[in-house]
């Protein structure tokens, strides 16, 4: 699993994630009992977001693997055969390319960039799953965002959380909403680099699999340029 945020203000579109991927492994025993082994291996060197020729941005989130080879590389193949593409050509063509590559894939694909509508650059930005063959759109008309994968620990810091009291009953905590209308496109890179990086240091300190972690990567999309804040490169 990973993490990926989207973040969409008037300015552009931040998207941002981790770079681990981690191996599962089923086991079967002479008597057919099978044994799933989560996390027996990991590398904290696979991009989940990707830069189209036409700026736009791509992560996923999900299954990593198609035929037991890493998705990073259909992906970019995806994109080499698409370059020329916008992003509302670009979001019709997600399902039926993976699902052809391996028909039970349950990944997640976020999208975003911009389109000219009546003579104007409008934003768009999608959310895609493979499995359950759907296509979200995005409402970009107030300013937000969006987060698939581990979003557990994401979602208690931005959702109302309850107290059990004593005779079963819950009250709420005081809650402190995000001001997303007020971010700034520089807001945006902080947050997406603040929602990542404390899904990674959370889940340090759980007692869980970590899913989340390795560096991060950031890139901007504005109405006429795409800029990557952070990268990791082959080195």
């Amino acid at each position: 699993m990973s993490f990926v945020i989207a973040i969409h203000v008037s300015d552009g579109i931040v998207f941002a994630s981790d770079s681990r991927l981690t191996y599962t492994t089923t086991n079967t025993d002479e008597k057919g009992n099978k044994t799933v082994e989560f996390g027996v291996h990991f590398t904290d060197s696979t991009p989940k977001t990707f830069l189209t020729q036409s700026n736009v941005g791509i992560s996923y989130t999900g299954n990593s693997s198609i035929k037991n080879k890493p998705i990073t590389g259909y992906i970019e193949r995806f994109i080499e055969e698409n370059k020329d593409n916008n992003v509302d050509e670009l979001k019709d063509s997600i399902i039926p390319y993976f699902s052809g590559l391996q028909n039970d894939l349950n990944t997640t694909f976020t999208i975003g960039g911009y389109v000219i509508e009546n003579g104007e650059l409008k934003q768009r930005l999608y959310q895609i799953n493979t499995q359950a063959n759907s296509i979200k759109t995005i409402n970009v008309t107030d300013q937000g965002a969006v987060w698939s994968g581990e979003i557990d620990i994401m979602s208690r810091f931005i959702n109302p959380v309850y107290v059990k009291k004593d005779d079963d009953t819950y009250e709420p905590m005081s809650q402190n909403a995000i001001l997303w209308q007020y971010f700034t496109l520089q807001d945006a890179v902080d947050f997406a680099r603040y929602a990542v990086k404390t899904t990674i240091d959370t889940m340090r300190f759980q007692s869980r699999v970590k899913t989340v972690g390795g560096p991060i990567d950031i890139l901007v999309i504005k109405p006429t340029e795409a800029i990557w804040i952070e990268k990791r490169n082959l080195h």
